[in-house]
């Protein structure tokens, strides 16, 4: 035992009081615990230990909250007082030293509202978004970071937020910027073709005084996307919603409202049902249903630009018109019916151009595309109001007023981002996961009769019945029927599944032609749909390196056009004057037509789209084929993978293992006795194995045994305390009894072999054979026809690999078995330092490593949260998501780099010709905003292409 503390506080911190003091003093009596000599009704070391560890996690979370609350509120404390209070002293932190008790705190992670506590970590493991992962793999996309509330210097709230006004990949930059800069925020992230953001912030700070910053700055509106709870969009007055705030109802957050009539109420399900909380509000209804609440601030956007063109257009045409055609009207009502006209556009494009542009301008120091838009229309209003005004004074100018230039460039422009913005909706719509959601359910009550119900207003424990032929409102458990339920939406297989009483449902799947009663495990808008629409969204934030190629060059795209419009201004300067001989005002009239029109020309708007826009439509397409891409890197690299390495069991085979036969070895313990045993060890294990001894033996135990300390051994097996004897079932290697002649006959029949060990004895030894999945060979020999080396890598002994290989058709010196997860890390290092671009597929937690050090991890199935996490690809159906993959990758490749040439094609020569570098041929300034269109439309239409792909066994 430690030398004792004599710091006061610490021995009364430390000190059991009330009953736990007596219980202990009595244990002391009964079992003399502790050095002789304690004085009855102290505590012993191993009892502090016990109650320290018990409710240590208690203690400091009310601290933290304490903490919180002391750092947030004026009181009359001291600053001084407040600030010390929020820390441990340098004595607690000593006396904890010197008594030998140093608490080993839970670590947490605070997501938005909510706080996670996360298990502790071995040595040899990290903490990822509040999972415990081996050091080496990939944190998940969007996670949180660890934190110990302790100490508090890295809890964060990860807050995101719905942006509509984004017109180009430049405001989006702008953004950035303006996030970068604001204090206690980090991690900031936007994706301007999805139209949202992400950041973290400290807990002091405020998220609504964020987001009024980033819109007051930036100039775009913004609303709070909150994803862990659910959120019901009710139809109410601003005093009913007042009302219901105030009943400071459990499970109630917060209520925001939306529009004049509509309020969005943010509630905790687990706490309080939609039913519940909508009977509530008696006057109330429910607003009419949004596929995908994202969408629907920039559907709102997307009106406004809509509205704002149609008026655009309706007054320049009178412009145009006088402008261009011969008619008898006299020059002063035609000059101030155009500068009425034209001042009345250039009103339209204030909020549309100048806003932003001045704003990015000021608070983000970038010059983006509304820059040069801005520097066109005021150079082309300003000369012209200047021109009219000498003409009506009874000067004579060489070039004239041109109000038709400014006004026709703000509506082609207007037009441009137009189609842009619309063309982004529909991709984003369209691969929208979420647009699967049924909105309809019908509820069955406790006396069989069912009612049609809104399928927001489900809560936890329903019973729902599907109908023949009705898509499947929400997962759920099959308590009554038997059909055949289409998933090929998740899977991308189209053979029908047979669903019947204890089988579980997906979210969006197709019942077949008879009814299915369920009750429902998880609620709409928390279910399998959402989690794949939010593994999609994921991938839209990440980056590939042609990304970052992209956003280089339009950084320096405006700036570089800028240069170029004053260079041609001044050479036309100097050309009209010197050589045309015309006089100043003419000169500089003249120039200024050919400045605006390179800058209204040039348009980095296709550059911006070349990617993002074709990533979502190819991870859209790819969601919808059953392949869910986590990270935009694998759309960029899969079309160049060299070599597949598949793990076997689970992966090239099902994750159904028949057990062919079972030993039980003459020990201690009777047969029923080794069954529970290795049940109980089994039972709550994912891994095929275990899962296929677990269900063996579920029906034959007896009595439940207690294990203690139950521990997972990747690529080996499990292991436990059982009545202070240690228990192991693992591979027999693991165990070191594969040389035993009953172990090796099981090895060299090809068998997968499981044994079961109390201390050094063996027990129990059972032998599987697996089943290829059916796919499997198809696979192999399409990617042999594509030159794609395939390889397997294992845990498994030698001949059960060698069989496996000679089926599928992959060759001996490509197999390595016997493998642990970091020898299969080292066998994927090996071929990346060849310099082949490695693709790794597996199923289970000991892949986990060497599909986090892959160049693209692939997860089969569901089986491993830690594979799911760290992979960059998952696949809900079959191998065949792999040659889909490579294809859907090669397709979205082939439309980035048209992209990409097409921007650069059309900017050389569109800026040419505006400055007039063929001297025969110039685009007119008039013309000019044409440029905006004849950019994108193609991009738009070529990428738009991609989602006709459906792909096809070769």
């Amino acid at each position: 035992m430690g030398s004792t503390c004599q710091d006061v506080r610490c021995t009364k911190e430390k000190e059991p009081t009330g009953s736990q003091r007596s219980t202990c003093s009595d244990e002391l009596k009964n079992f003399s615990c502790g050095p002789p000599g304690r004085t009855l009704g102290q505590a012993c070391q191993s009892h502090l230990d016990a109650a320290f560890n018990k409710y240590a996690s208690y203690l400091h979370i009310g601290r933290c909250i304490c903490r919180s609350v002391l750092a947030s509120t004026e009181t009359c404390c001291s600053k001084e007082k407040r600030q010390q209070a929020l820390q441990f002293t340098k004595l607690e932190r000593d006396c904890a030293k010197r008594s030998g008790y140093l608490p080993k705190y839970k670590q947490y992670t605070v997501d938005v509202d909510k706080i996670i506590p996360t298990p502790q970590l071995s040595s040899a493991d990290q903490v990822y978004n509040g999972e415990a992962r081996p050091i080496g793999q990939k944190p998940r996309c969007l996670g949180n970071r660890p934190a110990d509330i302790e100490m508090g210097s890295n809890v964060t709230l990860r807050v995101a937020i719905s942006i509509s006004g984004m017109t180009c990949t430049s405001c989006s930059k702008k953004g950035m910027n303006v996030l970068s800069r604001i204090p206690g925020l980090t991690s900031p992230n936007i994706n301007f073709v999805a139209g949202t953001g992400e950041f973290e912030l400290e807990p002091r700070s405020d998220p609504t005084k964020v987001i009024s910053q980033f819109e007051r700055e930036t100039g775009f509106k913004c609303s709070r996307i909150i994803r862990e709870n659910q959120s019901l969009d009710l139809l109410m007055s601003k005093s009913e919603a007042k009302q219901l705030e105030d009943r400071l109802l459990t499970g109630l957050g917060s209520i925001t409202k939306v529009d004049k009539k509509t309020h969005s109420v943010n509630y905790d399900p687990r706490l309080i049902g939609a039913r519940s909380l909508f009977a509530l509000v008696p006057s109330g209804s429910l607003a009419a249903p949004t596929n995908d609440s994202s969408l629907v601030s920039g559907k709102r956007r997307l009106y406004f630009m809509a509205w704002s063109t149609v008026f655009a257009a309706v007054l320049t045409i009178p412009v145009v018109f006088l402008a261009w055609s011969n008619n008898s009207i006299p020059y002063w009502k035609v000059s101030i019916i155009s500068l009425v006209l034209a001042t009345c556009v250039q009103a339209i494009a204030v909020p549309e151009f100048y806003v932003g542009a001045l704003k990015s301008l000021i608070f983000s120091r970038i010059l983006e595309m509304d820059m040069l838009v801005v520097i066109s229309i005021t150079a082309a209003y300003g000369y012209s109001v200047i021109a009219l005004a000498l003409t009506h004074r009874g000067y004579v100018l060489e070039q004239g007023e041109f109000f038709e230039t400014g006004t026709l460039l703000v509506t082609l422009v207007l037009v441009g981002r137009l189609i842009s913005a619309i063309a982004r909706m529909k991709a984003f719509t369209a691969v929208s996961m979420k647009s699967l959601q049924a909105e309809v359910a019908l509820l069955v009550d406790e006396s069989g009769q069912s009612s049609e119900l809104d399928a927001r207003l489900l809560e936890y424990g329903d019973t729902i019945m599907i109908r023949p032929h009705a898509r499947i409102v929400t997962d759920g458990e099959v308590i009554s029927g038997s059909s055949a339920v289409d998933e090929s939406m998740i899977t991308g297989e189209a053979i029908s599944i047979s669903k019947t009483l204890g089988d579980t449902v997906i979210a969006g799947t197709m019942n077949g032609s008879t009814p299915l009663t369920i009750r429902l495990t998880r609620l709409p808008g928390q279910n399998s749909i959402t989690d794949i629409a939010n593994l999609v969204e994921c991938a839209l934030e990440s980056k590939p390196r042609v990304q970052d190629l992209a956003d280089k060059v339009a950084s320096w795209f405006i700036p570089t056009v800028v240069g170029i419009s004053l260079v041609v201004f001044i050479i036309w300067t100097a050309v009209a004057f010197k050589v045309r001989k015309e006089n100043a005002g003419g000169s500089i009239g003249l120039a200024i037509t050919y400045g605006i029109t390179v800058l209204a020309v040039s348009c980095p708007c296709a550059l911006g789209l070349a990617v993002p826009m074709v990533l979502i439509i190819a991870g859209g397409v790819a969601a919808k084929s059953g392949i869910v891409i986590k990270q935009a890197s694998a759309t960029e690299r899969a079309y160049r993978t060299t070599d597949v390495i598949f793990d076997k069991t689970g992966t090239l085979t099902t994750s159904t293992l028949k057990i062919i036969e079972e030993a039980y070895y003459e020990t201690f313990l009777q047969v029923a006795e080794v069954k529970s045993l290795v049940c109980a060890l089994l039972q709550d294990n994912n891994h095929p194995v275990s899962s296929a001894v677990a269900s063996h033996l579920q029906n034959q135990v007896d009595a439940a045994v207690r294990l203690e300390d139950i521990q997972s051994v990747p690529g080996a097996g499990l292991k436990a305390t059982w009545n202070a004897k240690g228990v192991k079932a693992g591979n027999p290697y693991w165990l070191g009894v594969d040389t035993r002649p009953e172990i090796s006959r099981l090895i060299e029949r090809g068998m997968i072999v499981l044994g079961v060990m109390v201390n050094s004895e063996l027990i129990a030894a059972y032998g599987f054979k697996s089943t290829l999945r059916l796919e499997a060979t198809a696979v192999v020999q399409d990617l042999h026809r594509r030159k794609v080396t395939c390889h397997i890598v294992s845990g498994d002994g030698p001949k059960v690999l060698e069989d496996v290989a000679r089926i599928v058709g992959i060759e001996q010196h490509n197999t390595a078995s016997r493998r642990t997860p970091s020898g299969k890390q080292e066998y994927v290092e090996m071929l990346i330092n060849q310099g082949k671009t490695v693709l790794f597929c597996g199923d289970g937690t000991n892949d986990a490593v060497a599909v986090a050090q892959a160049h693209i991890g692939v997860q089969i199935g569901s089986t491993s949260d830690i594979t799911r996490a760290t992979a960059d690809v998952v696949l809900t159906g079959g191998l065949e998501g792999i040659p889909a993959l490579f294809d859907i990758s090669r397709q979205a490749f082939t439309r980035i780099v048209f992209n990409f040439v097409w921007s650069g094609l059309y900017n050389l020569f569109a800026i040419l010709l505006a400055a007039g570098a063929f001297v025969e041929a110039r685009i007119p300034p008039a013309y000019a905003g044409l440029g905006e269109v004849v950019s994108v439309l193609p991009v738009i239409i070529v990428t738009m292409t991609l989602m006709s792909f459906k792909w096809k066994a070769s």
